[in-house]
């Protein structure tokens, strides 16, 4: 398990193939591992991915969790193994942490890729904040997942989004959920960008993925960032709801596409 070290935390990463870097990660509650089974990268393609703070099996300190310290986490990361330019792109919180980097780190990043987006220059709806706010209260308490269950707002999600309720049931079995829960707190409430004025940075090739049907990544949010993103391309995906299979291949797809002919130029 290879780790470097950043602002005191150990992270921890990986990397698969050689070619064009590419750094892909992952959303709020998840680990490094969604990268590499939600794309599978072309043989000219580089994948690298990490945990990031407070996820999987990378560390985390008493700071509040913010898109800003998670996008100097991925920064750190492409500086510690000397690569100088690279592809960013992410899933919901990932998508958020991407858009960041690129924002102030222009000059370091060749393309951006924004899958299914979570947040805007405003945070999650509030009804998503309450949601993972709820979740939050019961993590770090002794049989959470049915003292969760039991709470009034439940049926609610069950009702609006029955997905949602697979997500958050899975973090009652995630070690780096239940230990840094406070991130269910932090990050729905934060915003990768203070306002769109800051998209004026971001003149690099962008690729924004979303579909329809997702309460937690509205299709509405992925459109602010392609009406905001000056050379920005967007592609409206099958949901994963009504056919996983062809969703991924669309994935795969869209972003090996993006990758290699924008590397050509």
């Amino acid at each position: 398990m290879p780790l470097f070290k950043h602002e005191g935390t150990y992270f921890n990463y990986e990397i698969q193939g050689e070619g064009i870097p590419f750094l892909f990660l992952h959303g709020l509650g998840d680990n490094l591992k969604f990268a590499f089974d939600t794309f599978n990268n072309d043989e000219k393609i580089q994948l690298i991915s990490l945990d990031q703070r407070g996820h999987g099996k990378s560390g985390h300190d008493s700071r509040k969790l913010s898109y800003d310290s998670l996008a100097s986490d991925a920064l750190a990361l492409m500086d510690y193994l000397g690569i100088q330019r690279f592809y960013v792109g992410g899933l919901s919180m990932g998508a958020g942490v991407a858009v960041n980097l690129a924002v102030h780190a222009a000059n370091k990043v060749m393309g951006l890729i924004l899958l299914r987006s979570s947040a805007t220059d405003e945070p999650m709806k509030k009804q998503v904040i309450e949601w993972f706010n709820t979740v939050s209260i019961y993590l770090p308490k002794k049989n959470g997942s049915q003292l969760f269950e039991q709470d009034p707002l439940f049926p609610s999600i069950k009702d609006t989004y029955p997905k949602a309720i697979d997500t958050f049931k899975r973090y009652f079995e995630d070690d780096a959920s239940v230990n840094y829960y406070k991130k269910f707190i932090d990050i729905p409430r934060d915003r990768p960008i203070k306002s769109k004025n800051e998209l004026t940075n971001v003149t690099m090739p962008t690729l924004i993925l979303a579909n329809n049907y997702d309460v937690i990544h509205p299709l509405e949010y992925s459109l602010f960032y392609a009406h905001n993103i000056e050379n920005a391309k967007f592609y409206e995906l099958t949901p994963k709801t009504v056919d996983a299979e062809k969703h991924k291949l669309e994935i795969d797809t869209y972003i090996n596409t993006f990758i290699l002919s924008n590397s050509k130029k």
